[in-house]
Formats: C-alpha cells, sequence, structure tokens
C-alpha cells in the first residue's frame, strides 16, 4: 500500500469536504437530530436520568439519514466530474484509494459526532452529573455504527454516478440492518415469529445497546469491523472491476469475485459466531452499573446445569418514572448474566405490553400479568399497568417472580432463582410452630386459607420450608437450620424439645421479642391465650395452657433475657415522620456509634440501616464459659434507656434513661455440655442442685457444637419491612427509608445454613446518576405545593370540627332549655331528633361545599405545580435543542465568508457582483 497515495486521496476527501459550507450544514443537521432525539421526548424527563438512552432508540435512524450525505459523493461525484480517471491513473492500488477516500469519510464522521458528543455532555452536565463512562461508551458505540455504515455507504457510491442515486442507494443498503431490530414488533404475517427472533440480534440496534450500556464487547467490535472488512473488499472489486467487466470472461469472473465476497463474509460471520460465546467485555461506567458481583461471577461460572436455564423476561417498553432505574437494572444484569453465562443460560426479553400475544404468553404459560402501580406525576397520582417479571426454567421446579418492584434486589433474585432452578437439591429451614402464626391460619368467617407472612413466601424462593412440630421429637437430621418465632410461646413438653435441639448443635435462629407491636405475637411475659373459639363465641373466658420455661434456652446459650423490659434510643434519622416514639431504635453509624454492626461477621457486614420496633436486649452472664456470644447489632452509648412495657401499654411516657450500650442481636456459638436426665431425690431436688460441681461433671457427655442466633425483636420480621423493600424509596412522596431488615433477616437463615452464596450479593446496590438541577429547580415548588395542600386539608378539617361542635352545641343548648321547660322525656327526644336531623343536614351541605372548595384548591395548586415543573422542562429543553447547533453553523458562516474573501482576492472592482 502506498501511503504517500492514500495521505493525497484522503488529505483531498477531506479537506474538500469542509472547505464547503454545506459540510457544515450537514453537521448541523446532525447535530439537531441528535439533540431533537436526545432530549425532546417527554420520555427524557419521565426517566430523570443522565443518559442517552433516549438516543439510542432513535440514532441508528438519525445515521440513515446522515450517513448516505457523507458517502453519496465519495466515488459518485469523482464519476459525475470526470476526475476518477485521473485519480485511476495515478501509480496507486484500488486498495489505496478505497481506504483513502473511507479514511477520509471516517474523519468527517468523527468531526461530527464530536460536536455532538461536546455539546450533548455540555447539556447532560447542566442538568445534571452524567457517568463520563458510560457517556464515552456510548458515544464509542456510535462512532462504530458509523464506520460500518459508511463502509455499506460507499458500496451504493461505487455503483452510480448520480449523486441523488447514491443517496438513495446509500439508505437503502443500510436499511436492512435496522429494519431487522423491528421486524419483531411489526408481526407481519410475512416474517415468521422465530425467524425474526433470529435475525434480530444481527441488527445494529441490538450490537449498539451493550455500549449504549457502557460495555463495550468483544462481539460487538467484531461486528462492526466484519461489516466493514467485506463492504471494504467489495469497494475494491467494483472499482477494479473497468479491468474485466467487458471481456470475454466478464461472467466467469464475476461469479469468481461474488465466491469471494461470499467465502469473506461467512468467515467474518464464523468469527463474530465464535466471539458471541467469548463473554470479553468490559463495563465502563463510573457506578459499575452493569458489571455483576464476583460472587454472582463465581457462580455462573460454577453451575452446571442438566440442560441450559431458560429465562423468559416479560419487560414493558414504558414504564412510569418511578420504574425507569427498576427497568434499566433489570435489563441491564440479564444482559450481563446472558453475557457471562454463555450457552448456561438461554435468556429472552420480551417486550410485553398490555393484551399483547406477550402478555397472554406471560400469563397462561408463568402466571406472570400486568401491575397496577401509583405514581406521582406532575402533582397528580396515576395507574399504569406494566410488566416486570421473570420466569425460570430448567428442571421440574420452575421459579416465577411476578414482578420486579423498585426495592428489589435484582441481581440477588435473578442469580438465586437460577441456582435454585439449576440445582434440584435444596437445603431445608425447619420453621418452629409456636403462638406466632406466621403461617397463614384458615378463616372461618371466609372459608378460605389465610396469608403467610411474607418471610416464608421468600424462603420458599430458595429453600425446601417445612414445619417442625415441638409437640414430638424434633429430628434434626433432616434439616440444615432451624427458624424459631417467639419460642416463649411454647409449652412444657414444647419447650423441652426445642431446647433439646438446640443444644443437639442445630443450626438455629432465634427471634425473641419482649413488646410486639407490629405483629400479632404474645410478648415474652405474656400468659398463651386460649384456643377455644366456641367458648369465645360464648363469652366465656377460658385460661390459656400453660407456658414453658424460657430461661431454660438461655441459661443454655449463656444468656440474660429480660422479659418484661424495652430498649429505647433517641435517635431519628427521619425528621419527616417525627411521630416514630423513642422505642422505634434505628441502628446505623448516624447514631453515634462508628460501627453498630459487626464488620468481622458476615451476617452484618455491610448493613446500612436497621429498625427494631420496640426491642428487647440481650445480655451475657458468665455461667457458660465455653460460649461465645458476638454482638451483630448494637445501640449507642448515649440517649439509651429501657422502659417497662406495661407503661408503654397503658400509654405512660415512663422511660429510664441509663446511656448504655444495648446488644439487640448477638451470635452464640461455642460446646455446650449435654447432660444425662437427672432424677429427683425424696426431698423434690435434682441430683444436680444436691451434687457440687465435680460431681455434676461426671455425668457429663460429650461437648456439642452449637451455632444460634438471637434477635431481640420479633416485629423485623413483620410484612411491614417486605412492602417497604419492595417499594423501595419513594421520593414523590418524600420517603427514602434506607430499612436492610429483610437482608439482615435472610443474612441470618442463609449464614445458619451454609448458604452464603447470596449475602453479598444481596447488600449490593446501584446509584444511577440523574438530573439534579431539573430537581432542584422543582423542589422549592414542590414544597410549597405541598404545603399548601397540608394547609388546605388541616383548614377542611378545623371547619369540619368546628362545625360539629357548634351543632353538639345547639343540640346540649336545646335540650337544656326543654329540661327547664319540664316537657315530657319522649316529647324532648322526638323535638331533639328532629332538630338534630335539620342541623345535620345543614352541615352536611355545608360540608360538603367546603370539601367542593378544597378538592378545587388542591387541583388548583397541582394544576400551578404542573404547569411550573412543565415551564421549566420546556424551557431546558429548548435550549438543550437549539444551543449546540450553533458552533457548527458559526463555522459553516465563517467558512462561507472567508471562501468568499479568497475568491475575491486580485479580481478587479469592476468585475465583483
Amino acid at each position: 500500500m502506498n501511503l504517500n497515495v492514500l495521505r493525497a486521496v484522503f488529505v483531498r476527501n477531506f479537506i474538500s469536504y469542509f472547505t464547503n459550507p454545506t459540510g457544515y450544514v450537514f453537521i448541523c443537521l446532525f447535530v439537531l437530530l441528535s439533540s431533537l432525539a436526545a432530549f425532546w421526548p417527554e420520555d427524557f424527563f419521565i426517566a430523570n436520568l443522565a443518559n442517552l438512552d433516549q438516543l439510542n432508540k432513535f440514532f441508528p435512524l438519525i445515521m440513515l439519514v446522515f450517513i448516505p450525505a457523507i458517502t453519496m459523493s465519495i466515488w459518485a461525484e469523482e464519476r459525475r466530474e470526470g476526475t476518477d480517471e485521473l485519480l485511476l491513473t495515478i501509480p496507486s492500488t484500488d486498495g489505496d484509494i478505497v481506504v483513502g477516500k473511507y479514511l477520509a469519510a471516517v474523519a468527517i464522521y468523527t468531526v461530527s459526532l464530536l460536536f455532538s458528543f461536546a455539546s450533548s455532555y455540555l447539556v447532560l452536565g447542566t442538568l445534571g452529573d452524567p457517568d463520563l463512562g458510560l457517556f464515552a461508551a456510548t458515544y464509542l458505540g456510535y462512532w462504530l455504527v458509523g464506520l460500518a455504515m459508511l463502509a455499506i455507504g460507499m458500496v451504493a457510491s461505487f455503483l452510480t454516478a448520480n449523486l441523488t442515486v447514491a443517496y438513495v442507494f446509500g439508505a437503502l443498503f443500510n436499511l436492512p440492518l435496522i429494519f431487522a431490530y423491528y421486524i419483531y414488533n411489526a408481526r407481519l404475517d410475512v416474517f415468521d415469529l422465530g425467524w425474526t427472533l433470529t435475525a434480530r440480534p444481527w441488527s445494529v440496534q441490538q450490537q449498539l445497546s451493550d455500549f449504549g450500556r457502557g460495555v463495550p464487547t468483544l462481539s460487538g467490535f467484531v461486528y462492526f469491523a466484519a461489516i466493514v472488512v467485506v463492504m471494504l473488499y467489495l469497494s475494491m472489486i467494483l472499482i477494479g472491476r473497468r479491468h474485466w467487466s467487458r471481456g470475454d470472461g466478464a461472467f466467469t469472473t464475476s461469479l469468481h469475485y461474488f465466491v469471494r465476497v461470499v467465502s469473506l463474509a461467512v468467515v467474518m460471520l464464523g468469527i463474530f459466531t465464535f466471539c458471541q460465546r467469548v463473554p470479553l467485555h468490559y463495563d465502563m461506567t463510573s457506578e459499575q452499573l452493569t458489571s455483576l458481583a464476583p460472587q454472582t461471577r463465581q457462580l455462573l461460572d460454577d453451575l452446571k446445569p442438566p440442560r441450559p436455564v431458560r429465562i423468559d423476561a416479560f419487560i414493558s417498553p414504558e414504564v412510569p418514572e418511578a420504574y425507569v432505574q427498576t427497568r434499566l437494572n433489570l435489563i441491564n444484569t440479564l444482559k450481563e448474566m446472558q453475557a457471562i453465562g454463555g450457552a448456561k443460560l438461554d435468556v429472552m426479553i420480551h417486550e410485553t405490553k398490555r393484551f399483547s400475544e406477550e402478555a397472554t404468553l406471560a400469563d397462561e404459560r408463568f402466571r406472570i400479568s400486568a401491575k397496577k402501580v401509583t405514581t406521582e406525576q406532575r402533582g397528580a397520582f396515576t395507574d399504569d399497568f406494566i410488566y416486570l417479571g421473570v420466569a425460570f426454567r430448567c428442571g421440574l421446579s420452575p421459579v416465577t417472580i411476578p414482578f420486579f418492584d423498585r426495592g428489589t434486589p435484582i441481581e440477588y433474585e435473578l442469580i438465586r432463582s437460577i441456582c435454585t432452578v439449576a440445582d434440584e437439591k435444596r437445603k431445608t429451614v425447619g420453621v418452629l410452630t409456636t403462638d406466632a402464626r406466621i403461617y397463614g391460619q384458615f378463616n372461618m368467617q371466609t372459608m378460605s386459607p389465610g396469608s403467610n407472612w411474607p418471610i416464608i413466601d421468600e424462603l420458599e424462593k430458595q429453600y425446601e420450608v417445612v414445619r417442625i412440630d415441638p409437640k414430638g421429637t424434633i429430628d434434626t437430621k433432616t434439616i440444615d437450620t432451624l427458624l424459631a418465632v417467639q419460642p416463649s410461646s411454647l409449652g412444657p413438653a414444647e419447650m423441652e424439645n426445642f431446647v433439646a435441639a438446640v443444644q443437639s448443635g442445630l443450626p438455629t435462629a432465634i427471634f425473641e421479642d419482649p413488646a410486639p407491636m407490629l405483629t400479632p405475637v404474645p410478648a415474652t411475659g405474656d400468659p398463651r391465650q386460649a384456643n377455644n373459639r366456641m367458648a369465645m363465641m360464648m363469652g366465656r373466658q377460658r385460661q390459656g395452657p400453660p407456658k414453658g420455661d424460657i430461661k431454660k434456652l438461655w441459661k443454655l446459650l449463656g444468656v440474660d433475657f429480660p422479659p418484661g423490659t424495652v430498649i429505647w434510643q433517641k435517635y431519628n434519622p427521619y425528621p419527616k415522620f417525627s411521630q416514630f416514639p423513642a422505642e422505634f431504635v434505628f441502628v446505623d453509624k448516624g447514631a453515634g456509634l462508628d460501627e453498630p454492626f459487626n464488620a468481622e461477621e458476615t451476617i452484618s457486614s455491610g448493613l446500612q440501616q436497621v429498625l427494631f420496633p420496640y426491642p428487647g436486649s440481650i445480655r451475657k452472664i458468665n455461667t457458660v464459659k465455653t460460649l461465645t456470644i458476638t454482638p451483630l447489632a448494637i445501640t449507642a452509648d448515649k440517649a439509651t434507656g429501657t422502659a417497662d412495657l406495661q407503661t408503654i401499654r397503658q400509654r405512660q411516657n415512663i422511660r429510664s434513661a441509663t446511656n448504655d450500650t444495648y446488644v439487640l442481636a448477638a451470635r452464640i456459638r461455642g460446646m455446650v455440655e449435654t447432660l444425662q436426665p437427672q432424677k429427683k431425690t425424696e426431698d423434690g431436688k435434682t441430683e444436680e442442685d444436691a451434687k457440687d460441681e465435680k460431681a455434676v461433671a461426671a455425668s457429663i457427655n460429650d461437648a456439642v457444637p452449637v451455632d444460634v442466633v438471637l434477635v431481640a425483636d420479633v416485629d423485623m420480621l413483620s410484612p411491614a419491612f417486605f412492602e417497604i423493600r419492595a417499594k423501595g424509596n419513594m421520593p414523590e412522596l418524600g420517603i427514602h427509608f434506607e430499612f436492610d431488615n429483610v437482608t439482615f433477616v435472610l443474612n441470618v437463615l442463609d449464614e445458619l445454613a451454609g448458604n452464603t452464596d447470596f449475602l453479598e450479593i444481596r447488600k449490593r446496590r446501584r446509584i444511577h446518576r440523574t438530573l439534579t438541577r431539573i430537581q432542584d429547580s422543582t423542589e422549592a415548588a414542590r414544597k410549597a405545593s405541598t404545603r399548601a395542600t397540608e394547609n388546605t386539608r388541616e383548614e377542611f378539617k378545623q371547619a369540619s370540627e368546628e362545625a360539629e361542635g357548634k351543632l353538639t352545641e345547639k343540640i346540649q343548648s336545646l335540650q337544656k332549655d326543654m329540661a327547664a321547660k319540664h316537657v315530657d322525656l319522649q316529647e324532648i327526644v322526638r323535638r331533639i331528633g328532629i332538630a338534630q336531623r335539620e342541623e345535620q343536614k345543614h352541615m352536611n351541605a355545608k360540608i360538603e361545599q367546603m370539601e367542593q372548595r378544597r378538592d378545587k384548591e388542591i387541583l388548583r395548586i397541582d394544576t400551578e405545580l404542573s404547569n411550573e415543573i412543565e415551564e421549566v422542562q420546556n424551557s431546558y429543553r429548548m435550549w438543550a435543542v437549539l444551543l449546540p447547533p450553533i458552533p457548527p453553523l458559526l463555522l459553516a458562516c465563517f467558512v462561507f465568508f472567508l471562501r468568499r474573501a479568497k475568491e475575491r482576492e486580485g479580481v478587479a472592482q469592476a468585475r465583483l457582483r
């Protein structure tokens, strides 16, 4: 290859494009269309993300307009002006000319893309804090798309001498690679569904999607490189056809080159197919939005399913703003898992609209249906039906996640479900039957079974969950861990069997609460309730069954658990919820401790905040020296104290300040000594009481290791915390809870069951960059609207109470007047009833008028808020679209006047127009 010729051809084409104002006009058009696609759609503000997702949707279509404008003159204009003969007679090969012209086209496109890059980043940088890595990866994908489409457009230019025809051919030749993405949604009868699913991965949009997620892939590079190589070789054949197109062997030579092109295409196709199976990629995002946790990657590497795990994801193409990040995280994680898992996973993402064929498939085959979600947009609450469900199949036990809500840990749920369906052997969690009815009870009124606590449904996604009846001996060999909720409610014999199971070394999670407030569970110090429904219906009171001695369990574990004492702490990280009592104990660093969670324990490391409502405390006693009690969660050492349960129930605000640190959850490990049954002596004492420590030691059997996690709260298992985790943060309502309660509970059970693969994955959180400038600009309006709405409702409440008070005064006054006149009692009742009905009618009419004024005022406030938000968005939208084309337009004007000035140099004044 002659580099001098290549350089000369490159410079000639590149300079000629930018010395003509027309080139800058095309660049202005390109930048304008890009800005319109990126920032003008309403979805850009609905998504509230500082990225280019909207531009990614339309960029290939913009390229259909812009790329032919560059390529149409590459060779067609040379032939039209007759300068092609000059190029073909210089001492160079056809490859020199083709590559030189191609590089010039690439340089022209690169300059155009740099204008778009600078303007888009400036706009996003003004509106928020964009992820530079994500931004750069997206524009790298745009550049590669341009390289491939330029090579195709060159072929079109070599086929004709007409610029218009070359432009049309350039668009038509590039169209199939873009149209392949849309035929799946078009549902045209001429295309088989299976064929459309096969063709879609070969589309430009599909290959661009990885770059748009911030993850350049090897297969993506190879895809675009393959198109460039094949098209450049075809261009060299077309430019060299002058040597053989009119000879005797023209047909044979044409067939020969056709076979060459097809062979090269097949080779590049094979390389691309191979690279698709090689998961080489790199996450360029600063927040590592797409990267999987090391534990997830390891689980996928170790996965050995009997057949590929089929994953069908049914996801709505459009979702409300509150679910945009959830949808994006779900899609990114699925694609990343597919790339890492390779042939082990078969991922199919269905864009599912309501009442579509995909919706029917999701409902009939996987029981995934559209979920109604209520969100706030521009001051008004709207209802939408969206799909965010995933189904997993591999063996006889499929797993379905019907809906991913905003707070659902996506990566954890996906990898757990994959491992569950791929491995038929699940570990077993036993749930001890106590008076805490965490399993749904049969409702005699509705004659239907009740619903389980969410903790049961959550465990059943990963484990075999069985009920353990403590009335008989607990078989510790059939279960891997035991969950005991409020074991203090067990009877004497049941308590003995439970303590024996713990003493045998069965890993056990114990949740005991001296004051359960959020769950229908008897407190530690309360008697058991009678379970005789007939006696309750007849109004009789019956004493509950006896309780076992919970102190035996505490003695075995070497702890003290005060039954009627509640811990409080004056710390509330949510000022908006000032009604939270001090007995709502928030454990996090803000309370005053650097390490409120034990960082050395996998159960508690990495947790940020756990709420213990009305918890108890765990204190170590020194009677068992072979046990180690490790605190997992502790309170601060200031503004803390205790309160008596009875005073709390009597609504007496009596608290004792101690400023001590209290242990709310602890892990107890070590060796316990199994004692032989002791016989009673004549005086009623056991032999253990009668013998000294040395004599007791002689009756000790082998020591057994125990592993118990004791949590001084049951309310953290309540459905409320699972609902909070599912809903996640709700900024539209001013709610930003960061509770790790569910994570903590699941960590406890996973650690005890020896299933630690998901602990770190469950704690992971992804953070997306948002349009902070838009949020800040509208935050004041939102707060003012909220205050005005609250004031309006408060005024209505006061007016209603005032009207009711006046009605009561009138009735009382009438009653006194008639009583003073010695009116008959029956007549008093009749007159008061008449007066009350009339006054009530007037009051209801007045209240109805006030309600109408209230609703009208709230509607006015919401309308003003909506208009102000829309005004702010429109102003930013207008500047985001109008400003980017200005720099290339100014350059075009500068080049035009500079060229005009040079053309006038040395020309007589009389000849100038």
